[in-house]
């Protein structure tokens, strides 16, 4: 009977540790239920962040760092309106690159107006455009302090004039053109570009005081407009048509007082006229200011 006793209690015992050891693994086993994994928690953080921001209080937070200067980043919303219709262009820093130059020790400007710079007391250098283009001079350069015509000199013109002359043909004419500071004499008028004068002792033959047969006025002293005139005496070849020398052509400088006049070889003929005359090219410098008149 004891012994019965003692085994029932055994067996009591063994149960017993089987049903705490049961209720112990029901009890971990619902705890990896209740507390989520890594990934889950993850998960949920991120969505929480994405769709409860407000509620959080992330965006105060967010708000209160940039108000604080904690963030160095700017959101569009922050960024100032600018009106973009007070800025320059390109077009415009282009134009401002022309008109200022920045090479050597110092600057180079470009002015514009209309006629001649003679009263612009400008800096050596300055450059002026002048957007009438008066009598052919379109660009100047100021090239001596002050003002006048000596303080500025022509960097682009090119103006034609056919002074009234003597002793000539109808329709023959001279022609002056100048560019820039160079002068080129050209004759003509005539059929096939021929010039001609009249016969010695006709009503417009004007003889040269020189040799009075031989040499022919055809701008008298000072005929030679200002503008034009030579810095020193000039002398060209004249021929006939076929190229046979008939003498010469002379373009009197200041010191001989700025005229131009035919030298013939032989006396010129006093029963005809000469229609076929030629010349050589005849080009020089002037110092003269640009031609006012025309």
């Amino acid at each position: 009977m004891e012994k019965l006793k003692e085994a029932i209690k055994l067996i009591g015992h063994d149960v017993g540790v089987l049903q705490d050891r049961q209720a112990s693994n029901l009890t971990q086993t619902k705890a990896y239920e209740l507390f989520p994994t890594y990934a889950t928690l993850q998960s949920q953080m991120t969505n929480n962040i994405k769709e409860k921001h407000l509620e959080l209080g992330l965006d105060a937070l967010i708000d209160d760092k940039l108000k604080n200067g904690g963030d160095p980043f700017v959101t569009r919303s922050k960024i100032p309106v600018v009106d973009t219709s007070q800025l320059a262009t390109k077009n415009d820093l282009e134009e401002l690159k022309r008109k200022v130059g920045t090479g050597g020790s110092g600057t180079g400007t470009e002015l514009k107006g209309q006629g001649f710079p003679y009263n612009l007391n400008a800096d050596i250098g300055t450059v002026y455009t002048d957007t009438t283009a008066k009598n052919g001079a379109v660009k100047w350069i100021k090239k001596t302090a002050g003002t006048g015509s000596n303080a500025w000199s022509v960097l682009f013109g090119d103006v034609k004039h056919k002074p009234r002359i003597s002793s000539s043909q109808n329709n023959a004419y001279v022609e002056f053109r100048r560019i820039n500071s160079t002068v080129e004499v050209g004759f003509g008028g005539l059929s096939w570009g021929w010039f001609g004068i009249v016969r010695r002792g006709a009503p417009s033959y004007v003889p040269q005081g020189s040799d009075r047969e031989r040499n022919v006025v055809i701008l008298n002293v000072g005929g030679i407009p200002v503008g034009f005139r030579a810095t020193s005496s000039k002398l060209g070849i004249m021929t006939n048509d076929k190229g046979k020398r008939l003498g010469t052509f002379y373009l009197g400088g200041p010191g001989d007082g700025n005229q131009l006049r035919l030298q013939f070889d032989d006396p010129v003929p006093t029963d005809r006229d000469i229609g076929d005359l030629r010349f050589t090219n005849m080009s020089y410098t002037t110092d003269d200011p640009w031609p006012e008149t025309l």
